[in-house]
């Protein structure tokens, strides 16, 4: 009889619990979830497809580049996306990017960490790119209680800002979107693999589409020529792309994490906390321009992370230690 009446109290407490948690899922804004959904439906293994040509000349006497920006040209360019949830309304997506010869063979030192995706829902704040080299803080009216919007910082390899904007998942269709545009730097891709100097900043729209296995990354972009001294912008040209993420098996993907040790990613951990201590949307944030003799600050960033990858970031002292010098280079690269 004990035993009875012990399964039925058990019945009672476990349905009473599953009715107090659908409530709260029920409670919980539709994009608030579907958006988190999305976002850990972005992790895994993948052979990504960078791919970007420009279409169209804006400018009076300027010839489009007919070249095509393929990242697969030669190789085999992968990625290992995982997710790291900061709170209940932010899910932080780190890239790690490896490549292998077209046979599968590891090009040997190609491992890299890639960029950060940085997304929160209902954000106070974030920072809007307005010209060179310079983040104004935009601030936000989220609304407690009411189907809100997502923020998507973009992030470099030191971690620091790229682009932000903010937008709501489109949930109408058969698979989510989200779609934004904003002002940002000229990407790395041009500067570093297409030797372009003839402009310096991109107006962006960027569509992601989240699929069951694979998601794609559209871009609309307008190539900007800004003034160095007015800051007046003058469209180049129209360039569209895409980031085509299609999942592999995660046994594809054993270099990146090999890369991904403890120690790395515990210093990764700390460089993020570190830009959250000085991102807290008080004042603009423009970064130095590094000189002759200066590297630039991702490499900076980078010799920090080989002195403390292999000691034991748990301890407070060395702990401290490594946040005052990760802070220190933020500091020397900004104005």
């Amino acid at each position: 009889m004990r035993m009875v009446l012990n399964m039925k109290n058990l019945i009672v407490v476990a349905s009473a619990l599953f009715l107090s948690t659908s409530a709260a899922w029920a409670a919980e804004p539709l994009q608030l979830s579907k958006g988190r959904e999305a976002l850990h439906a972005m992790t895994g293994c993948y052979l990504v497809d960078y791919s970007y040509s420009e279409i169209e000349s804006l400018k009076a006497g300027y010839p489009i580049d007919k070249r095509v920006y393929d990242v697969n040209r030669d190789k085999s360019v992968k990625e290992w996306i995982y997710a790291t949830d900061v709170s209940a309304n932010r899910v932080r997506l780190q890239h790690i990017l490896f490549a292998t010869e077209l046979d599968g063979t590891l090009i040997e030192g190609s491992e890299l960490k890639h960029t950060g995706e940085d997304w929160e829902y209902d954000a106070n704040f974030l920072y809007d790119f307005s010209k060179t080299r310079t983040w104004d803080v935009k601030k936000l009216n989220p609304k407690a209680g009411v189907d809100g919007k997502w923020t998507r910082r973009v992030t470099n390899l030191d971690d620091g800002l790229r682009y932000q904007c903010e937008a709501a998942w489109d949930l109408t269709k058969a698979f989510p979107e989200w779609t934004c545009s904003s002002y940002s730097p000229i990407p790395g891709r041009e500067t570093r693999d297409m030797g372009r100097t003839d402009y310096q900043t991109m107006d962006r729209t960027t569509r992601v589409i989240v699929y069951k296995n694979n998601w794609l990354e559209r871009q609309d972009n307008i190539k900007t020529i800004e003034d160095p001294t007015t800051f007046a912008r003058t469209p180049l040209a129209r360039e569209v792309g895409k980031n085509w993420y299609v999942r592999l098996p995660d046994s594809e993907c054993q270099p990146a994490f090999d890369f991904v040790t403890p120690g790395r990613k515990a210093f990764w951990e700390l460089v993020i906390e570190a830009w959250d201590q000085v991102l807290v949307g008080d004042r603009t944030f423009t970064e130095l321009l590094p000189t002759g003799r200066t590297p630039p600050r991702f490499l900076a960033m980078m010799l920090v992370e080989i002195k403390y990858e292999n000691l034991n970031l748990q301890d407070p002292a060395i702990r401290k230690a490594a946040m005052a010098e990760v802070l220190k280079v933020i500091s020397d690269y900004r104005i």
